[in-house]
Order: structure tokens, then sequence, then C-alpha cells
């Protein structure tokens, strides 16, 4: 039996390309200003009561945001702390309100449709309530099964495909408050998963996990769920390392708004003002570095020991294509070359540019 804001997904009339599309999102927040040095004592404290329309202070959380996620695709949402991404997800699973514009999800519109918005999608939010401690995991994921309005028939297996696929199976009998935080983690993504929605809202779905269970999971959701069965996954994470294994778009956010957008390829390049080669040599004694130094192109050069006994040298140019030419340079001055390679700019070091964080 179904209700009307809690339903298992089974199926959309609407055929979209783009199951996840922002039109102009924007959620602002009302709050009172924090009290100054200044402003302490209880006459300007009674003054403060007295004129509380004059202290309260507008945020905006998400300002104006568009974009478009296609079908089957892992985009990534990432930005500093305070940027607006949690505000975002949870506007889009409609427990926020926005303000101005709105949002498609699986074609339903979240402001007139917001039953069939949530019946469309799994999420995974940084609220750890909704679990029943002295209940085991398969009987918490029985009790959603049934508020989802998974047929009778199908919510043994869809259970068990749940914990299969977060790595739970060993602890489906165990009670959910004696799980760790990271097992934990785990069970908000199986009941994420429970009812087969189009489209996951993942926000920080790694945080908790360690670097084996984080791992597995990425790919999981980027190999089974996006490549294998077509789910549109829309993944906010603090870690660059993460998004730049994983997702096909990333959109760096900050202050609310989207500044920069594309595969993370792409983004990288935004902040591509100059290149490193980084050479391993045998020895580098300073006429050697002063000849690298002296060659046209090259902005900086650093040395350091590495535990290996080689050094390290860290060359700053304006273009790769000089990598030959120090090459030869080491090799003249009686240098032995052991590696060279062209560091390529990363998506942390983007983010920190875009940002100014």
């Amino acid at each position: 039996m179904k209700n009307d804001s809690f339903y298992c997904y089974e199926g959309s009339p609407i055929v979209t390309d783009y199951p996840i599309e922002l039109l102009g999102l924007t959620k602002r927040f009302t709050v009172k200003k924090a009290l100054g040095p200044e402003e302490m004592g209880v006459l300007r404290l009674l003054r403060r009561l007295l004129l509380r329309h004059k202290t309260k202070e507008t945020i905006v959380a998400v300002n104006n945001v568009s974009f478009k996620v296609r079908r089957g695709e892992l985009f990534g949402l990432l930005g500093p702390n305070g940027a607006g991404k949690t505000t975002l997800v949870k506007t889009l699973c409609t427990l926020l309100w926005p303000n101005n514009g709105t949002a498609l999800i699986n074609g339903y519109d979240i402001r007139k449709e917001p039953e069939k918005v949530r019946a469309s999608i799994g999420t995974v939010l940084d609220i750890h309530m909704g679990w029943y401690g002295r209940l085991s995991c398969r009987q918490n994921l029985l009790f959603y099964a049934q508020l989802y309005g998974i047929p009778r028939s199908e919510i043994k297996d869809r259970i068990w495909e749940a914990l299969e696929l977060v790595g739970l199976t060993e602890k489906a009998d165990e009670w959910q408050q004696k799980l760790s935080s990271g097992m934990r983690r785990k069970l908000d993504m199986a009941r994420a998963l429970l009812p087969d929605p189009p489209v996951l809202l993942l926000d920080e779905p790694t945080i908790q996990l360690d670097p084996k269970a984080a791992r597995d999971l990425r790919k999981m959701v980027k190999e089974e769920l996006c490549h294998r069965r077509g789910k549109t996954v829309l993944w906010t994470t603090h870690n660059m390392n993460e998004a730049e294994q994983i997702c096909d778009r990333v959109a760096i956010i900050h202050k609310g708004r989207i500044i920069a957008i594309g595969p993370p390829e792409e983004v990288k390049q935004l902040v591509k003002s100059s290149k490193n080669i980084i050479l391993e040599i045998g020895e580098a004694h300073q006429k050697l570095i002063d000849s690298i130094k002296e060659l046209d192109g090259v902005i900086s050069v650093l040395s350091d020991e590495l535990p290996s006994g080689l050094s390290k040298i860290k060359v700053q140019v304006k273009d790769e294509g000089i990598a030959p030419i120090i090459a030869q340079t080491v090799i003249q001055s009686g240098g032995a070359l052991h590696s060279i390679m062209v560091e390529e700019p990363t998506l942390e070091e983007a983010l920190i540019k875009l940002t100014k964080e």
C-alpha cells in the first residue's frame, strides 16, 4: 500500500535525457546576526530585543544555479565548507523549499510534484536519523521497504541485493546500534538503493568509510549503478582525488554560485598557467641546477632529496615542449637521469585557485 509522500519508484511516464535539471535554483535563509563584543551587556541586549527586525541578515546559500545532468552520468558537486552543496541537495530532494527557480528530477518539478520527486530518488544525507537501534539491518530495511510500497513478493530479494551491493550481508542480522560509523553509512546507502530509484543524490557518501570500503563503494556506484544500470548520480565530496577518479563531470560551487563546470580535465585546465616537469636524477649539483635555470621558458627550479638517495627536481615551465631540452641539459651537465614526467594540474589546485580559499 502506498501513501502520498513515500512510495516505491515504479517507472516514470516522462522520458528525459536529463533526469536532473536545475533552473535558476535559489535558496535563502534569514538568520540572527551574531553578537559582537561591543554589543554585550544587559542594556545592549535589551536594545537588540526591541529592534529585532534589524538584527537579522539574509544568507544566500544557493544562488541562481542552473545545470543539467545526463542519464547514466556520475556528476560531482565540489566546493569548500559552506559553499552550498548540502543545501542544494536537500532542496533537490524536497527537504527544503526554494525561494526562486526550480528543478526537474526525472521530469518532475520539485515545486509542483514533490511526491513524485521523492518516489524517483534515493538519498544519502548528513542526517543520521530514522534508524531503530534495536532492530537488525535486515529488519530496518524491511520497515522501509514497506513504507516505499515495494511488492511483498520482491521485498526479501530487494533487501538482500541492497545489502550485497554495499557489502553488509555479514551484518544483516546485527543490531543497527552496534554498527560502526562506517557500517551505518553503508546502511544509509542500502536504504537509498532499496526502492531501485533512477536518480541518486549522495551527499558525502564515503565520509565515514575506511579507504578500502570507500574505494569499493566508488567502484560499485560507477560501474554497477551508472554504467550497468543507467542510474543518474549527483555526488558531493570534499575529496578531490575521489572526484577526479569517478566523476564524468564536476561543478565547483562557491558562495552558492557555480563558478566552473565540465569534465575534470577541462576544469583543471582553467587554472593551467604553467606546467611542472618532475625529474629524478642521481645527483643534483649546483652547476646542473644553474644550467636548467638558464634555459628559455624555465620559470623556477626546486630541488629536494628523496629517501632513495636520488634528487627530485621540480622545474616550472611555460611550455611542456621544453622537456626534451631539459633532459639533454641534465645529461650534458653530468647528471644521471632516472625519470622525467610532466605534472598536470589537479582538481584540488583548481578548486583552491578558483575559490581563492
